[in-house]
């Protein structure tokens, strides 16, 4: 399975940080709650201008993260938890 992810992303409801993979050339839209910036990478602030800088920051883990649930889900759409990053390094 081919997944690329694109330089569409924001913030959502329920402090999420919404991002845009393709799968097979088709477009699915993952999001990584906000326990994961705050439990993984040390994040405090809620803000969306600083959960989006948390993103960018910590992109190749959230991406790597992304793209394991992807290609075990089949590559449908994904919601990232903080559990979702256990045994990451």
């Amino acid at each position: 399975m081919r997944v690329e992810f694109t330089s569409r992303r924001h913030v959502v409801a329920a402090a999420r940080v919404a991002f845009e993979a393709h799968v097979d050339n088709r477009p699915v839209w993952c999001s990584v709650s906000m326990d994961a910036p705050s439990e993984r990478f040390g994040v405090t602030d809620t803000s969306a201008h600083a959960l989006l800088g948390a993103f960018e920051t910590h992109r190749a883990k959230i991406e790597q993260a992304a793209r394991h649930a992807l290609n075990s889900n089949g590559g449908l759409s994904v919601e990232l938890e903080a559990l979702d990053f256990e045994g990451m390094r």
